[in-house]
């Protein structure tokens, strides 16, 4: 008889942990940015889209250095991150459906990547 792998169990608490760490950190990033003079209201979309992707990477950084599983933790803590900054674009401006299923594809490769991340500088660290 072969051994069935048990299913990893999803933690809810590290993922939110995760998505706020990287919400935060593209925030504090932006005010920054903005105080530094970087960002002016014709060029912000660019360095917009390029903290966002920091937020994933760090919010599956964060879920992956938290759980066992980095890399569905991560890909879980970047969709939820990308699902918080969706809900903040619908309110605001008109976004186009295309554009949000592309965030959420985007969301949970670099939340994974942000996993894989912690879970190889975790194994590095063990060494």
């Amino acid at each position: 008889m072969s051994a069935r792998p048990t299913p990893t169990k999803i933690r809810w608490g590290v993922i939110a942990v995760g998505a706020m760490a990287g919400t935060v950190v593209a925030l504090l990033s932006f005010i920054f940015l903005g105080i530094a003079g970087v960002v002016s209201p014709d060029r912000g979309e660019v360095f917009l889209l390029f903290l966002e992707f920091l937020a994933l990477v760090v919010a599956g950084y964060v879920a992956g250095r938290l759980s066992d599983s980095a890399e569905l933790h991560g890909g879980l803590a970047g969709l939820l991150t990308a699902f918080v900054t969706g809900l903040v674009s619908l309110s605001s401006t008109r976004v186009p459906v295309l554009g949000l299923v592309t965030l959420a594809i985007v969301a949970a490769a670099l939340g994974s990547a942000g996993g894989v991340l912690a879970r190889w500088q975790r194994q590095s660290t063990e060494t």
